[in-house]
């Protein structure tokens, strides 16, 4: 493998210190909001804004990804490392499905990886999870009223679909506007575009168990955009 290049090293580094961030403001918060790791969950799609800095896959797979995958396992019931578990992480990761985070950090690790060279699409797939269904859990668990499926509700779903459109548009001006990454599609088509990706997260995320949507979603999001072109 060859030595870390400068767009390399800047990403790691981005990456790194925003993590550490999201923890940091997690851990502030945690005694004035119920669920700090969905604080966690939400905030840590601002990654994919450091994405394009990488230039090789293999480090932005295996070292900006990766490492917390077994970084996560410490912190969740099977740990063996009781003082890890009980710790403010551990109790964090535990108010969710134990191992979301952890599936959460395999998902980045593989779209990184296949998607390395469709960044866009790896953004859109990692969005979706983050903000459309972090922001659809949030909403849904605090105003949601009208169930339609179990632990499903309309204000859930809708909260989905809105977050995940806004994000296809942001991540789509980032990507095309600003770094001008290869464009597939015309500027003004992006609108349309974030409704339909929305509303396919949307049914995608009510149909996904819970305990599983932070493996599930992006992959299949992330398989559909890579497919169809996006």
């Amino acid at each position: 493998m060859a030595l870390l290049t400068d767009g390399d090293i800047l990403g790691l580094m981005g990456v790194y210190g925003y993590v550490a961030v999201v923890i940091l403001i997690s851990r502030t918060l945690r005694s004035k909001t119920r669920n700090p790791r969905k604080i966690v969950h939400i905030l840590t799609g601002g990654i994919v804004f450091f994405w394009w800095l990488f230039d090789t896959r293999w480090v932005m797979s295996l070292l900006a990804a990766f490492p917390f995958v077994p970084i996560l396992v410490l912190f969740t019931p099977i740990s063996p490392i009781k003082k890890l578990k009980d710790s403010s992480l551990g109790t964090i990761s535990a108010e969710g499905h134990p191992y979301g985070l952890v599936f959460y950090a395999i998902s980045w690790t593989v779209i990184a990886w296949f998607l390395f060279d469709d960044l866009f699409a790896a953004s859109v797939a990692i969005a979706s999870m983050s903000f459309g269904d972090g922001m659809g859990d949030f909403i849904g668990r605090r105003f949601g009223k009208r169930m339609y499926l179990p632990n499903r509700t309309l204000e859930g779903s809708f909260a989905v679909f809105l977050f995940t459109m806004i994000s296809v548009i942001v991540i789509g001006w980032f990507y095309f506007g600003v770094i001008g990454y290869p464009q597939f599609f015309m500027p003004t088509m992006m609108i349309p575009f974030g409704l339909g990706i929305g509303l396919l997260v949307a049914c995608l995320e009510a149909i996904t168990p819970g305990s599983v949507d932070n493996l599930v979603l992006p992959l299949l999001v992330g398989l559909f955009l890579h497919v169809i072109g996006a």
